[in-house]
């Protein structure tokens, strides 16, 4: 709980889930120092609230990148880093919107001064209005300007954008986002369960959506990770298929891909269920085969790996089970070898991408898999004749003893599965 002190007045109230250490974005701000060049400033804002239409807006997600450095979760704020400053009072600096009586009114109390301070580990913490007079008395003296999306626009001779410097540090994923990542994915565990628990013939997409959502916020989750697909049928040949407003046939397979976000930390899943709540001979037959290649390509992802080369090696684990299912002959394949397999016109997209506090993070493709990368699994089959596709979907953290399955307590076996769904509560 968070205790909020106003005049002789205790407020009291529950976080959806304990904030992150503030250690981290303090060793984030430190592995940040140490790439950027001597004696330069780096800003950067935070996300901004969209106005949805008259006094309505979306919902405030915070930018990735400010949360990676701070830790707040808070609009219309900016850091400003020189942590090669002599002074040490001007190395870390967060400005925050200063309350008012009109803004508390409306939207209620903001974290103050020390909380920020408590939640980022940045000491000095100052209002919005003092930051252009601030810029300008270190901006001049600057050897290199770091900017990001938002304050590129600033006039400077000597600048150069922060993503790639980022984007290389959170390529790596430190042991307390990997635990926040292990709670996204303990509460996407959770809603699976549930959903084979409900999901019957005539159940329609967005009621399985429902029941996801329903246990992301009832355990704590902010929500969604992502737009979630929930595919039946056919509708699964639609790689992003977020319609999610069909019925769920009997006979048919139900592809869901979701995952819940805590504390701006996403997990990714994707699981194929019959909606029957059994498979057929022919589903059974592709559900294995899929389930193989994906135990197959884990296995891959090791130290050194490069992305390409893995998809490559899993296309041609495809290869052989197309093969023998029927899909195309032996001497068909070998005649398309080359730029464009047959392999590719069953399974059309990546077979992984690195994930953290957004579902997509940023990731070099050109670099080797390294220990501390998050990354997915998602072997997939799509046979547009059989009106069906199947993918199978988990996260994977790269480590020197070998890949860890973060989501191996998520049920993947097609009997699993069937036992769930046909249990009596």
């Amino acid at each position: 709980c968070v205790l909020l002190y106003r005049q002789s007045t205790v407020l009291v109230y529950r976080m959806k889930s304990n904030p992150v250490p503030a250690t981290l974005f303090v060793h984030n701000r430190s592995r940040l120092a140490s790439l950027m060049s001597q004696d330069s400033v780096a800003l950067i804002r935070s996300g901004k609230r969209k106005q949805r239409n008259g006094d309505q807006f979306y919902p405030f997600r915070q930018h990735s990148d400010f949360f990676y450095l701070t830790g707040i979760n808070m609009e219309e704020s900016i850091f400003v880093f020189t942590p090669g400053h002599p002074d040490p009072n001007l190395r870390e600096t967060l400005f925050i919107k200063r309350p008012t009586l009109k803004s508390e009114l409306w939207t209620g109390q903001t974290p103050g001064p020390e909380q920020v301070q408590a939640l980022s580990g940045i000491k000095q913490v100052r209002w919005l209005e003092e930051q252009d007079a601030f810029l300008q008395l270190l901006i001049p003296e600057a050897s290199m300007l770091y900017t990001d999306h938002e304050t590129g626009a600033i006039p400077y001779q000597h600048k150069t954008s922060l993503a790639p410097l980022l984007q290389s540090l959170r390529m790596i994923k430190q042991l307390e986002e990997i635990e926040e990542i292990r709670k996204a994915i303990s509460i996407t565990r959770s809603a699976f369960l549930r959903v084979l628990q409900k999901v019957e013939p005539g159940f329609y997409e967005y009621q399985v959506e429902a029941e996801i959502i329903g246990e992301f916020i009832g355990r704590g989750a902010e929500g969604h990770a992502f737009e979630p697909i929930m595919a039946c049928g056919k509708n699964a040949l639609v790689l992003h298929y977020v319609k999610n407003n069909c019925i769920c046939r009997e006979g048919e397979l139900l592809l869901m891909d979701f995952g819940a976000e805590i504390n701006h930390y996403a997990a990714d899943c994707s699981r194929t269920i019959p909606i029957s709540g059994r498979f057929s001979r022919r589903q059974r037959l592709l559900y294995d085969a899929t389930l193989r290649v994906f135990r197959k390509a884990r296995d891959l992802m090791v130290p050194g790996t490069l992305m390409s080369d893995f998809h490559q090696a899993v296309g041609e684990f495809w290869e052989e089970e197309h093969i023998g299912l029927g899909l195309y002959s032996r001497e068909e394949a070998e005649a398309h070898a080359g730029s464009e397999p047959l392999w590719k016109n069953f399974f059309m997209h990546g077979t992984s991408h690195s994930m953290g506090l957004d579902v997509h993070d940023p990731f070099d493709r050109l670099k080797p898999f390294k220990p501390g990368m998050v990354l997915t699994c998602e072997p997939a089959i799509y046979i547009p004749k059989e009106k069906l596709g199947i993918r199978l979907e988990n996260d994977i953290l790269i480590t020197d003893r070998g890949p860890v399955d973060l989501m191996e307590d998520i049920p993947i076996e097609a009997d699993e599965i069937e036992e769930l769904m046909n249990r009596t509560s």
